[in-house]
Protein backbone atom coordinates (compact mmCIF):
# COMPACT_ATOMS: atom_id res chain seq x y z
CA UNK A 1 0.00 0.00 0.00
CA UNK A 2 1.28 3.48 -0.85
CA UNK A 3 1.03 5.35 2.45
CA UNK A 4 1.29 8.70 0.73
CA UNK A 5 -2.00 7.96 -0.96
CA UNK A 6 -3.52 6.80 2.31
CA UNK A 7 -2.53 10.03 4.02
CA UNK A 8 -4.30 12.00 1.30
CA UNK A 9 -7.54 10.08 1.77
CA UNK A 10 -10.19 12.49 2.99
CA UNK A 11 -12.68 12.09 5.82
CA UNK A 12 -16.37 11.86 4.96
CA UNK A 13 -18.41 15.02 4.79
CA UNK A 14 -19.48 16.38 8.15
CA UNK A 15 -21.31 19.47 9.28
CA UNK A 16 -19.66 22.70 8.11
CA UNK A 17 -16.89 23.80 10.44
CA UNK A 18 -16.80 20.46 12.30
CA UNK A 19 -13.98 17.99 11.58
CA UNK A 20 -13.91 14.43 12.89
CA UNK A 21 -11.69 14.05 15.93
CA UNK A 22 -10.46 11.14 18.00
CA UNK A 23 -10.75 10.99 21.76
CA UNK A 24 -8.33 8.90 23.80
CA UNK A 25 -10.93 6.13 23.87
CA UNK A 26 -11.43 6.36 20.09
CA UNK A 27 -7.69 6.03 19.50
CA UNK A 28 -7.48 2.99 21.77
CA UNK A 29 -10.34 1.34 19.87
CA UNK A 30 -8.74 1.98 16.48
CA UNK A 31 -5.32 0.73 17.62
CA UNK A 32 -6.97 -2.35 19.17
CA UNK A 33 -8.75 -3.15 15.91
CA UNK A 34 -5.51 -2.66 13.96
CA UNK A 35 -3.55 -4.98 16.24
CA UNK A 36 -6.09 -7.82 15.96
CA UNK A 37 -7.22 -6.91 12.38
CA UNK A 38 -10.90 -7.29 13.30
CA UNK A 39 -12.95 -7.27 16.50
CA UNK A 40 -16.53 -7.78 17.57
CA UNK A 41 -18.54 -5.15 19.41
CA UNK A 42 -18.41 -7.29 22.57
CA UNK A 43 -14.63 -7.70 22.29
CA UNK A 44 -14.09 -3.96 21.95
CA UNK A 45 -16.40 -3.29 24.88
CA UNK A 46 -14.56 -5.78 27.11
CA UNK A 47 -11.14 -4.44 26.13
CA UNK A 48 -11.74 -0.68 26.03
CA UNK A 49 -15.10 0.59 27.21
CA UNK A 50 -15.88 -1.01 30.56
CA UNK A 51 -17.60 -0.05 32.86
CA UNK A 52 -19.81 1.93 30.45
CA UNK A 53 -22.87 0.25 28.99
CA UNK A 54 -22.57 -2.13 26.05
CA UNK A 55 -24.99 0.03 24.09
CA UNK A 56 -22.73 3.06 24.53
CA UNK A 57 -19.89 1.01 23.01
CA UNK A 58 -22.04 0.29 19.98
CA UNK A 59 -22.87 4.00 19.63
CA UNK A 60 -19.17 4.93 19.80
CA UNK A 61 -18.45 2.41 17.03
CA UNK A 62 -21.29 3.78 14.91
CA UNK A 63 -19.88 7.29 15.32
CA UNK A 64 -16.41 6.10 14.29
CA UNK A 65 -17.99 4.41 11.28
CA UNK A 66 -19.95 7.55 10.36
CA UNK A 67 -16.72 9.54 10.51
CA UNK A 68 -14.98 7.07 8.21
CA UNK A 69 -12.48 5.53 10.66
CA UNK A 70 -13.88 1.98 10.79
CA UNK A 71 -16.26 -0.23 8.85
CA UNK A 72 -18.47 -3.18 9.73
CA UNK A 73 -18.65 -6.55 7.97
CA UNK A 74 -21.31 -9.23 8.17
CA UNK A 75 -20.78 -12.94 7.50
CA UNK A 76 -24.18 -14.35 6.47
CA UNK A 77 -23.19 -17.99 6.93
CA UNK A 78 -21.98 -17.70 10.51
CA UNK A 79 -24.11 -14.63 11.23
CA UNK A 80 -21.51 -12.45 12.89
CA UNK A 81 -20.52 -8.81 12.58
CA UNK A 82 -16.95 -7.57 12.98
CA UNK A 83 -15.31 -4.17 12.75
CA UNK A 84 -12.16 -3.34 10.80
CA UNK A 85 -10.29 -0.18 9.87
CA UNK A 86 -10.70 1.91 6.77
CA UNK A 87 -7.82 3.59 4.93
CA UNK A 88 -8.72 6.82 6.70
CA UNK A 89 -8.73 5.06 10.09
CA UNK A 90 -5.33 3.52 9.44
CA UNK A 91 -3.92 6.86 8.30
CA UNK A 92 -5.18 8.44 11.52
CA UNK A 93 -3.08 6.13 13.72
CA UNK A 94 -0.21 5.04 11.46
CA UNK A 95 2.27 7.61 12.74
CA UNK A 96 1.67 6.35 16.29
CA UNK A 97 2.40 2.71 15.45
CA UNK A 98 6.13 3.21 15.05
CA UNK A 99 8.13 2.53 11.91
CA UNK A 100 6.46 -0.19 9.84
CA UNK A 101 8.12 -2.50 7.35
CA UNK A 102 4.87 -3.05 5.47
CA UNK A 103 1.83 -0.77 5.47
CA UNK A 104 -1.54 -2.42 5.94
CA UNK A 105 -4.45 -3.16 8.23
CA UNK A 106 -6.97 -5.53 6.62
CA UNK A 107 -7.89 -9.10 7.49
CA UNK A 108 -7.68 -11.65 4.69
CA UNK A 109 -9.77 -14.25 6.52
CA UNK A 110 -12.28 -12.95 9.06
CA UNK A 111 -13.19 -16.35 10.51
CA UNK A 112 -9.57 -17.30 11.03
CA UNK A 113 -8.61 -13.96 12.55
CA UNK A 114 -11.48 -13.81 15.04
CA UNK A 115 -10.52 -17.32 16.21
CA UNK A 116 -6.89 -16.22 16.54
CA UNK A 117 -7.99 -13.29 18.69
CA UNK A 118 -10.16 -15.55 20.85
CA UNK A 119 -7.40 -18.17 21.19
CA UNK A 120 -4.44 -15.90 21.87
CA UNK A 121 -6.12 -13.01 23.69
CA UNK A 122 -9.00 -14.90 25.29
CA UNK A 123 -9.85 -13.83 28.84
CA UNK A 124 -6.80 -11.60 29.10
CA UNK A 125 -9.13 -8.94 27.68
CA UNK A 126 -11.09 -9.16 30.92
CA UNK A 127 -8.18 -9.53 33.35
CA UNK A 128 -5.85 -7.04 31.60
CA UNK A 129 -2.85 -8.32 33.55
CA UNK A 130 0.15 -6.04 32.79
CA UNK A 131 2.58 -8.97 32.98
CA UNK A 132 1.04 -10.53 29.85
CA UNK A 133 2.35 -9.18 26.52
CA UNK A 134 1.04 -9.90 23.03
CA UNK A 135 2.74 -9.84 19.67
CA UNK A 136 0.14 -10.52 17.02
CA UNK A 137 0.34 -11.74 13.45
CA UNK A 138 -0.29 -8.13 12.44
CA UNK A 139 2.80 -7.05 14.38
CA UNK A 140 4.89 -9.86 12.90
CA UNK A 141 3.84 -9.00 9.38
CA UNK A 142 3.93 -5.22 9.48
CA UNK A 143 6.83 -4.37 11.76
CA UNK A 144 10.53 -4.46 10.93
CA UNK A 145 12.30 -7.51 12.34
CA UNK A 146 14.79 -5.39 14.25
CA UNK A 147 11.83 -3.89 16.12
CA UNK A 148 10.64 -7.30 17.36
CA UNK A 149 10.87 -7.70 21.15
CA UNK A 150 13.67 -9.99 22.33
CA UNK A 151 11.26 -12.78 23.31
CA UNK A 152 9.90 -13.13 19.74
CA UNK A 153 11.93 -15.26 17.29
CA UNK A 154 14.04 -12.81 15.28
CA UNK A 155 13.10 -14.12 11.85
CA UNK A 156 10.40 -13.85 9.20
CA UNK A 157 10.97 -17.41 8.04
CA UNK A 158 7.62 -18.40 9.56
CA UNK A 159 4.88 -16.13 10.85
CA UNK A 160 3.01 -17.62 13.79
CA UNK A 161 -0.56 -16.51 14.41
CA UNK A 162 0.82 -14.80 17.50
CA UNK A 163 3.18 -14.94 20.48
CA UNK A 164 2.31 -14.27 24.12
CA UNK A 165 4.80 -13.50 26.87
CA UNK A 166 3.72 -14.17 30.46
CA UNK A 167 5.95 -12.97 33.28
CA UNK A 168 5.18 -15.63 35.86
CA UNK A 169 6.00 -15.81 39.54
CA UNK A 170 8.89 -18.23 38.92
CA UNK A 171 10.01 -17.42 35.39
CA UNK A 172 8.96 -15.94 32.04
CA UNK A 173 7.09 -18.00 29.47
CA UNK A 174 6.69 -17.51 25.71
CA UNK A 175 3.87 -19.29 23.92
CA UNK A 176 3.23 -19.49 20.17
CA UNK A 177 -0.32 -19.82 18.84
CA UNK A 178 -1.37 -21.50 15.60
CA UNK A 179 -4.98 -21.68 14.41
CA UNK A 180 -5.73 -24.32 11.77
CA UNK A 181 -9.27 -24.42 10.40
CA UNK A 182 -8.38 -26.11 7.10
CA UNK A 183 -5.88 -28.90 6.56
CA UNK A 184 -2.57 -28.30 4.82
CA UNK A 185 -0.15 -30.77 3.29
CA UNK A 186 2.27 -32.70 5.45
CA UNK A 187 5.12 -30.85 3.73
CA UNK A 188 3.71 -27.49 4.81
CA UNK A 189 3.53 -28.62 8.40
CA UNK A 190 7.05 -30.06 8.21
CA UNK A 191 8.32 -26.58 7.40
CA UNK A 192 6.47 -25.05 10.35
CA UNK A 193 7.66 -27.73 12.77
CA UNK A 194 11.27 -27.35 11.61
CA UNK A 195 10.96 -23.65 12.32
CA UNK A 196 9.94 -24.24 15.93
CA UNK A 197 12.56 -26.95 16.31
CA UNK A 198 15.32 -24.49 15.39
CA UNK A 199 13.93 -21.14 16.51
CA UNK A 200 14.47 -21.51 20.25
CA UNK A 201 12.97 -19.32 22.96
CA UNK A 202 9.41 -20.64 22.56
CA UNK A 203 8.30 -22.70 25.54
CA UNK A 204 5.25 -24.30 23.96
CA UNK A 205 3.17 -24.16 20.76
CA UNK A 206 -0.60 -24.20 21.17
CA UNK A 207 -2.53 -25.47 18.14
CA UNK A 208 -6.27 -24.81 17.75
CA UNK A 209 -7.52 -27.43 15.27
CA UNK A 210 -10.97 -27.68 13.72
CA UNK A 211 -10.70 -31.35 12.73
CA UNK A 212 -8.84 -34.44 14.05
CA UNK A 213 -7.39 -34.93 10.57
CA UNK A 214 -5.45 -31.66 10.94
CA UNK A 215 -3.87 -32.89 14.17
CA UNK A 216 -2.99 -36.15 12.42
CA UNK A 217 -1.31 -34.22 9.61
CA UNK A 218 0.73 -32.20 12.08
CA UNK A 219 1.81 -35.32 13.98
CA UNK A 220 2.66 -37.08 10.71
CA UNK A 221 4.89 -34.13 9.83
CA UNK A 222 6.42 -34.24 13.30
CA UNK A 223 7.32 -37.88 12.75
CA UNK A 224 8.74 -37.16 9.28
CA UNK A 225 11.23 -34.61 10.59
CA UNK A 226 12.10 -36.87 13.55
CA UNK A 227 10.91 -34.38 16.13
CA UNK A 228 10.87 -36.41 19.35
CA UNK A 229 9.73 -33.63 21.70
CA UNK A 230 6.96 -34.42 24.16
CA UNK A 231 4.26 -32.00 25.31
CA UNK A 232 5.80 -29.18 23.27
CA UNK A 233 3.23 -29.07 20.46
CA UNK A 234 -0.12 -29.29 22.21
CA UNK A 235 -3.66 -29.24 20.84
CA UNK A 236 -7.08 -27.76 21.58
CA UNK A 237 -10.15 -28.88 19.63
CA UNK A 238 -12.09 -26.00 18.11
CA UNK A 239 -15.51 -27.35 19.15
CA UNK A 240 -14.33 -27.69 22.76
CA UNK A 241 -12.81 -24.20 22.70
CA UNK A 242 -15.94 -22.58 21.25
CA UNK A 243 -18.00 -24.31 23.92
CA UNK A 244 -15.72 -23.91 26.94
CA UNK A 245 -13.16 -21.20 26.20
CA UNK A 246 -10.29 -21.32 28.68
CA UNK A 247 -11.82 -24.43 30.25
CA UNK A 248 -11.13 -26.39 27.05
CA UNK A 249 -8.80 -29.36 27.37
CA UNK A 250 -5.21 -29.23 26.11
CA UNK A 251 -3.90 -32.57 24.85
CA UNK A 252 -0.48 -33.77 23.74
CA UNK A 253 0.70 -35.86 20.78
CA UNK A 254 -0.57 -39.02 22.51
CA UNK A 255 -4.03 -37.46 23.04
CA UNK A 256 -3.44 -37.33 26.79
CA UNK A 257 -5.12 -34.43 28.58
CA UNK A 258 -2.41 -32.27 30.18
CA UNK A 259 -4.47 -29.43 31.62
CA UNK A 260 -6.97 -26.78 30.58
CA UNK A 261 -5.83 -23.40 29.30
CA UNK A 262 -7.09 -21.84 32.51
CA UNK A 263 -5.13 -24.25 34.68
CA UNK A 264 -1.89 -23.56 32.80
CA UNK A 265 -2.31 -19.78 33.03
CA UNK A 266 -3.22 -20.03 36.72
CA UNK A 267 -0.12 -22.12 37.40
CA UNK A 268 2.15 -19.58 35.72
CA UNK A 269 0.60 -16.47 37.27
CA UNK A 270 0.72 -17.71 40.87
CA UNK A 271 -1.70 -17.51 43.76
CA UNK A 272 -3.19 -14.01 43.61
CA UNK A 273 -3.74 -13.63 39.86
CA UNK A 274 -4.38 -17.35 39.55
CA UNK A 275 -7.25 -17.06 42.00
CA UNK A 276 -8.77 -14.20 40.01
CA UNK A 277 -8.49 -16.19 36.78
CA UNK A 278 -10.07 -19.18 38.51
CA UNK A 279 -13.23 -17.29 39.43
CA UNK A 280 -14.31 -17.49 35.79
CA UNK A 281 -14.13 -21.28 35.71
CA UNK A 282 -17.16 -22.59 33.83
CA UNK A 283 -18.06 -19.09 32.64
CA UNK A 284 -15.22 -18.21 30.27
CA UNK A 285 -15.14 -14.68 28.85
CA UNK A 286 -13.51 -15.91 25.65
CA UNK A 287 -16.95 -15.72 24.05
CA UNK A 288 -16.77 -11.92 23.77
CA UNK A 289 -14.47 -12.37 20.77
CA UNK A 290 -16.90 -14.83 19.18
CA UNK A 291 -20.06 -12.81 19.86
CA UNK A 292 -21.41 -11.96 16.43
CA UNK A 293 -23.93 -9.30 17.48
CA UNK A 294 -23.35 -5.79 16.23
CA UNK A 295 -25.76 -4.05 18.61
CA UNK A 296 -25.40 -4.85 22.30
CA UNK A 297 -27.68 -3.65 25.09
CA UNK A 298 -30.46 -1.11 24.84
CA UNK A 299 -30.62 2.68 24.81
CA UNK A 300 -31.57 4.39 28.03
CA UNK A 301 -35.13 5.67 28.13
Amino acid sequence: MDLSKVRRSKPPKTKPGIAPYLSSRDSKIIEYVWKWKIASTASIHEAINRPHSTYSTYKVLERLKANGFIQDHFNPRERFYVWSLTEYGFAAISEYLGELDEEGYLSENHRHDRLVQAFQLGEWTTHQYPKVLFYTEQDLRRRRMDYYPSWVPQTKEHRADGYTRIVGTKREWTFAYEVEISAKSTQRYESVLRFYKLAGGVDRVFWLVSDPFIKDQILRAKSCIKDDTNNYHVFVELADFERNGWDAKVTNERSETLFTLREKYQEICGDIMGEIIGTFRGNSRVNVHLDGKKVLGKPRN
